[in-house]
This record gives structure tokens, C-alpha cells and sequence, in this order.
């Protein structure tokens, strides 16, 4: 490995900013130790309190289907999950974990193997992989914490810590078993190498840096992005060596090996990438134009940038978002370079998902970490300069400003932390979902037909705890016929949504078929009336006018509400009128219908669509 002769003084001449030595010789280690603990501990336990809400059941449907499911599949067969809309690198991680715990260590499941536990009871199942998820955030805490003390100090690095700890989105999606929150400690990691290599352009830090690029799109492609960082470091040092012809073809030889380094770690992590890369780029091409060019059903159209602007104000913090653009000023003013290093990625980022057609407050999360550092930058800045810089100040000084500084970033965490909190509470109460079920499994014999709109699992309709169910809770082929005949009938397939199969001949068809039961939510609700479906509308409508409401379960506190459907405040529950988890649930009755049991006979008939020779629950025309 070759180093290259840069001095000292180049460094300096660069504008390189070194922790104080003065400084953190001041701030005993026992103490920065100790606070950073009480954050470690704080921001775990409040991740895992009541982290198992909504179980058996998971209502979060990324959460449900991508990850945690697809990684206890792989117990029955091999290790290609056969998709590739999403990395492979958190499934991974959740399949190691269920092998270590339940087939390594002396953990045992009530019903076996973990396919059989998860076919039955999951609740064990994914109370571990929320737990894995939340340790992996605490893993990215942990190393923004070094990241942040290397370049700016132990007041820095603690406030940056804290903050991405207790950042509202940051808590949230520890709690839900989704890979966002693994590329916290890659995309710190990767930031420590590209400023590095800045520095000093060894090919160590050329392959740390790309090392760590490659992991995080191992969690999140998007990462991929954190080239532009690394192209710019390298390119300046490129440019910084134009007089040297040998130096020169050394960092055009390192990046390739940073390229190569990324791209062997991303094997790593989603190898059948590479074995399948047909079906991948397919499936990734697919996931592009889902987010790039169909718009989601009921989403606000205020436009990406506006709403991820906003989403800062309430998943980083407003205080938080203010000072870490503080932050960038100062770095920007104080090394051109190295401002214009760390704040290209968030930058890059921010417009390519800014021109999406759908749009989520977690698809930023990979930004936290560099947001938190450049937020503790910001506060710490701030309060040198009121306090009259650095070199001049007497131990008193130096004590106040510390004082300032932890009541500052105390202030800055009131808001994310209240959120935590309260959001926690929402937890631990049963959710407007669970309430319906209990009612209808209570009043209703099994086997149930009755119409349940797509806010839930298909756990939902099964009987939980036993093996060998004889019976279903609820019945639902019917209503899967009519969602496959609307997809089947539609003229644009990427239409054919739950709000455009329902239309006021559906009530018709529920009373031939004994399905006198129909269960709303306003998580589905919500979207036809966002979008102005007219069937929809047409439909709910009619529903309301034709049948007695027999149920009624609202999240939301007495007196307060409803929340408007809103694609993250729906799920996440972060205004304060919430009270429980899910969404308001109706349960109606229609008037003058026959209630049945069991499953509609399937009869084949018919020379079209669903009537082609195919047996069917929907009755004959």
C-alpha cells in the first residue's frame, strides 16, 4: 500500500479541521462515555418498547411482504429470495438472526421449525426482527457517534448521535422490520472514508469509502448516489496532482479499485443479483417506474420536493433541520471542498427523489446520519461564536459553552423525542384493526363471508395458534374474484386498484353471495376519496344508505379527529390526536340479505376473463 507525500502543511493550506486537541483533552472521557451510553440506552429501549403492537397480524404491508417473510422462506428452500425490487441485505441479516436464535441457540419455538411457527403463530418471529432492525439503527448511531468525533470533536459527535437516536423517523422505522435504517452505519462509515481520502488519498480510504457504498445499496439502491461524494474527493485530489504524471495514474487506479470494491460488497449482500440479473434489472426497472411514473392512489400531488422539505421539519426535527443547514454554511465557508463533499449526496438526493411521482418521509433516511452531523456542527459553531471562538477562552468559557451546548441540543430534542414517546404509547393500545376482529370473532360464527377492504394481512382471516385449522375466521375468495375480474376488465392495468373495482353493483352481488357483512377503513376509504374515484364514491354511498352500521372503532382520542389520509401520519401516528394504531373501522350490515358461511362453490363457466373455463366464486350471470 503506497502513501502518498502530502505534508502537513498541505493540509492545513486544504483547510482540514482537526478536533481541538485542547478541547477534547477538557472533556474527561468517562463523561463522553457515560452520555454516550445513556443515548445508546435510551435510544434502544425506546425502539423496543411495545415493539410487538399488532401482533400476530402486521399491518405495515412493506413490513408483511418483503423482508422478515421472504427471509423465513428461504428455511424451506435455498437462498435466492427471488426479488429484487429491494436489496438483499437486510433479508439476509433477518435470516442469519433466525438461524442463530432458534437454530443455533437454545431458543425453541411453541410450534417447531420456524416455517411452522410463522404459519401459525408469527408473533415470536417478528418480535426478533424488530428487535434486529432496532439494533442495527443503534449499530449507525454507534458510528456516526466515531465519524462525527474524528472530524469535529466530542460536543459534535454526542449531538449527532442524540439526534439520529431520536429523530422521529429514525425511532419509527426501527420499530418496523424494513431495511432503511441499515444504511445508517455504511453511509457513516462511507462519509469517514471519502473524507479521508480527501485528505490524505490513501487506497485504504479509497476502499473503505467504496467498501461502505456498496453495503449501503446493499440496503437501499438509492445509496448508490454516494459516488457523487466520493467522484468529487477523488477528483480533487486528481486535480491537486496535476503537475505529477504518477501520482495522477495512482488515483485514477484507486478509484477503480473504490469501484471495485462497491461493487463486490453489493455481491455480498444481494448476490443473486448477479446470478438472476435478467429478472433483476426487470424488477428494479419496475420499482423506477412505479415511484417515477404512477402516481399512488390518494397521495397528496403537492410534489416531492415540497413534501420532503416538510418531512424534515417533522421526521428530523425543526430545530434539527435549521442547524444542520447551519451546519453545511459553516463547513462550506470554513473548506469549500469538503462542505461541498458531505452535502452532495443529500443534495443529489433530494432532487432525483424530489421529481418522483410517489413520495415517503423513510426514502430520505439514508440523509440522517450526514443531517445529524452537520447539525451538531451547526449548534456547536453557533455557540463558539457567541461565546468568541476558541483560542481565547478561559476554563470558565470553556464550561459555559459546554453548558449551552447540552441545554441547546436538549431544546433542539424536545420535539422528536415527545413524538417518540407519544407514538410509543399509540403502541402499546390495541389497534382499530384488532378491535374489529374481536368483535366479529366474538358475535359471528367461523367461517365468516364477509367483505374486508385490503387495509389488512392475510393472517387476518385465518385462526391464530392452531396447526391444523379446520376453518377460517373469515372467508375471502369472493371478493379476491371480483378484485381479479376488475384487473382483468380494466383498460389500463396500472389502474386496476382496490377504489376501481368498487362500484354500487357490488352491494348486489354481495347479497346473492351471503356476504351481508362489509368492513371499511379510512386507510382504503381515504384514497377514493382523495382521488375522487367516482365508482368509489358511488359505492360507499350506497353501502352507507342500504345497510345499519353495526361496529365503529376510531384511533383517535374523544373529542379529536379524523386526520386526513396522509401516506406517512396515517401509518406513523405522529399527530398528536392519535390515541390507538390503525385507522377508523366500520363494520355494516346490509339490510334484507342472507348472511352465509363458508366459501361461495366455485362454478366454471363462461368464454371470457374470469368466465373462461375457469372455476370461480363469482355466480353466473
Amino acid at each position: 500500500m503506497r502513501t502518498l507525500p502530502f505534508s502537513s502543511s498541505e493540509d492545513a493550506e486544504s483547510g482540514v479541521e482537526r478536533p481541538p486537541e485542547e478541547e477534547s483533552g477538557r472533556w474527561p472521557k468517562l463523561v463522553v462515555a457515560g452520555i454516550f451510553l445513556l443515548i445508546l440506552a435510551f435510544g434502544l429501549w425506546i425502539r423496543l418498547r411495545n415493539n410487538g403492537y399488532g401482533l400476530p397480524h402486521v399491518y405495515n404491508y412493506d413490513e408483511a411482504t418483503h423482508f422478515t417473510s421472504r427471509a423465513v422462506n428461504m428455511f424451506g428452500g435455498n437462498l435466492d429470495p427471488r426479488y429484487y425490487q429491494n436489496p438483499s441485505g437486510f433479508t439476509y441479516i433477518i435470516y442469519a438472526s433466525l438461524r442463530l436464535v432458534y437454530a443455533t441457540l437454545p431458543f425453541h419455538l411453541e410450534f417447531g421449525t420456524i416455517s411452522q411457527q410463522f404459519r401459525v403463530d408469527p408473533t415470536p418471529i417478528w418480535e426478533l426482527a424488530r428487535t434486529v432492525t432496532a439494533l442495527i439503527a443503534m449499530a449507525g448511531v454507534i458510528g456516526t457517534f466515531f465519524v462525527a468525533r474524528r472530524f469535529w470533536g466530542a460536543r459534535v459527535a454526542l449531538i449527532a448521535a442524540a439526534l439520529l437516536a431520536f429523530s422521529f423517523l429514525s425511532v419509527t422505522y426501527s420499530r418496523i422490520a424494513v431495511t432503511d435504517v441499515g444504511t445508517f452505519l455504511p453511509v457513516a462509515i462511507a462519509i469517514w472514508g471519502i473524507l479521508r481520502l480527501l485528505e490524505h488519498g490513501r487506497l485504504r480510504h479509497y476502499l473503505i469509502a467504496g467498501g461502505a457504498i456498496g453495503f449501503a445499496v446493499g440496503f437501499k439502491y438509492t445509496c448508490g448516489l454516494l459516488l457523487l461524494p466520493l467522484l468529487i474527493a477523488a477528483g480533487v485530489r486528481y486535480w491537486r496532482d496535476r503537475d505529477v504524471g504518477w501520482l495522477r495514474r495512482i488515483d485514477l487506479r484507486y478509484v477503480i479499485f473504490a469501484v471495485i470494491a462497491m461493487v463486490v460488497c453489493f455481491a455480498i449482500t444481494t448476490p443473486f443479483f448477479f446470478v438472476h440479473p435478467v429478472d433483476a434489472l426487470y424488477e428494479l426497472k419496475q420499482q423506477a417506474n412505479a415511484a417515477g411514473d404512477i402516481e399512488k392512489l390518494g397521495q397528496s400531488q403537492q410534489g416531492g420536493f415540497s413534501y420532503y422539505l416538510q418531512s424534515f421539519t417533522w421526521g428530523f426535527g425543526w430545530a434539527a433541520i435549521v442547524f444542520a443547514v447551519v451546519g453545511a454554511v459553516f463547513e462550506l465557508r470554513r473548506n469549500l471542498v469538503r462542505g461541498i463533499v458531505l452535502i452532495s449526496f443529500p443534495v443529489a438526493l433530494f432532487l432525483y427523489m424530489g421529481t418522483q411521482t410517489r413520495y415517503f418521509g423513510r426514502w430520505l433516511l439514508m440523509l440522517y446520519p450526514i443531517l445529524s452531523m452537520l447539525a451538531g456542527v451547526g449548534i456547536v459553531r453557533s455557540l463558539q461564536l457567541l461565546f468568541g471562538g476558541r483560542s481565547r477562552r478561559s476554563v470558565r468559557t470553556w464550561a459555559l459553552s459546554g453548558a449551552a451546548a447540552a441545554v441547546l441540543a436538549a431544546l433542539v430534542l424536545i420535539q422528536p423525542v415527545a413524538a417518540d414517546i407519544r407514538t410509543s404509547n399509540v403502541l402499546g393500545r390495541a389497534s382499530t384493526f384488532q378491535l374489529a376482529r374481536n368483535y366479529l370473532k366474538n358475535n359471528y360464527p367461523d367461517s365468516l363471508r364477509i367483505v374486508i377492504e385490503p387495509a389488512v394481512p392475510i393472517t387476518y382471516y385465518r385462526k391464530i395458534g392452531k396447526v391444523n385449522p379446520r376453518k377460517n375466521q373469515f372467508v375471502r375468495g369472493f371478493t379476491n374474484d371480483l378484485r381479479r375480474q376488475s384487473a382483468l376488465d380494466a383498460e389500463d392495468p396500472n389502474s386496476a386498484t382496490y377504489a376501481a373495482t368498487l362500484s354500487p353493483d357490488n352491494i348486489d352481488k354481495y347479497r346473492e353471495t351471503g356476504f351481508c357483512l362489509v368492513m371499511t377503513t379510512s386507510l382504503i376509504r381515504g384514497r377514493a376519496e382523495n382521488a375522487h374515484v367516482p365508482g368509489a364514491l358511488a359505492y360507499y354511498h350506497r353501502l352507507e344508505r342500504e345497510s345499519t352500521r353495526v361496529f365503529h372503532a376510531s384511533p383517535y382520542k374523544p373529542g379529536r379527529g379524523p386526520v386526513p389520509l396522509h401516506y406517512d401520519f396515517s401509518y406513523d401516528y405522529y399527530p398528536t390526536a392519535y390515541y390507538r394504531p390503525g385507522g377508523e373501522v366500520d363494520i355494516y350490515r346490509l339490510n334484507n340479505c342472507k348472511q352465509g358461511r363458508k366459501r361461495v362453490p366455485q362454478r366454471p363457466y363462461g368464454v371470457v376473463g374470469l368466465d373462461k373455463g375457469i372455476g370461480t366464486s363469482l355466480p353466473p350471470k
